[in-house]
């Protein structure tokens, strides 16, 4: 993961063959939620696809955290399976799979096993967790103090660079998820960028045209 900025990638894939030792291919399709508690719960390996991290209020708003890309793990409290005391991951927040996802699937008591054998292991998933509460403070001060359009253009970068290059393609309403505003400010900051040509836009689709000009309005945190 490049400095703070909501997606996850190539983290683990140094460990790919231990967790494929520990572990077993599994496919998962888009829409799938491995947090329903439905049934076992495991944490899963991105070999290829993407994971959206988002929380639903009780009144029925959805705000999107993190993504999840290739070389990534989650839910990663399952690492500590101890009677249910660390999941917030699984107990609060909802991950569901926005593509169809190759993983590997591993057992929580496998993969912590495997934590305390491996050093190496232990330290990359501190890291880890490290960067998600890192997130989740800086997105609280920019939530605080940043204005709409500043944090449109953080998302606009971002999405840009990663996701919609994986084919995921977000309205300005799933916008709106991300950065905790309404879509009528994310349409306003969208225009001022399309009118600045910094940006052109077509259906659900976004193409920045001058990135060094959108790096200037984001939050340095972020890009």
């Amino acid at each position: 993961m490049q400095k703070n900025n909501f997606f996850f990638e190539d983290h683990f894939i140094d460990f790919k063959p231990l967790l494929l030792d520990i572990g077993e291919k599994y496919l998962l399709e888009k829409g799938s939620v491995v947090t329903d508690n439905t049934g076992p719960l495991y944490l899963y390996y991105v070999e290829k696809g993407i994971f959206k991290l988002s929380v639903d209020h009780t009144e029925g708003v959805s705000k999107t955290i993190c993504f999840h890309g290739e070389g990534s793990i989650c839910p990663y409290s399952l690492s500590r399976p101890i009677d249910g005391t660390f999941q917030i991951d699984v107990d609060f927040f909802v991950i569901t799979a926005l593509t169809d996802i190759e993983t590997i699937r591993i057992r929580p008591e496998d993969f912590h096993q495997a934590l305390k054998e491996n050093p190496d292991l232990s330290i990359a998933m501190l890291n880890y967790v490290i960067m998600h509460s890192n997130l989740s403070m800086r997105e609280l001060l920019t939530l605080s103090y940043d204005s709409a359009f500043i944090k449109t253009c953080n998302i606009v970068y971002i999405y840009t660079h990663y996701l919609n290059k994986m084919g995921i393609n977000l309205t300005q309403s799933e916008i709106g998820e991300i950065i905790g505003e309404a879509r009528l400010e994310v349409a306003r900051s969208l225009k001022k960028l399309r009118e600045q040509n910094i940006i052109k836009t077509s259906r659900n689709c976004i193409e920045v045209l001058d990135a060094e000009k959108l790096k200037l309005y984001c939050n340095p945190d972020f890009v």
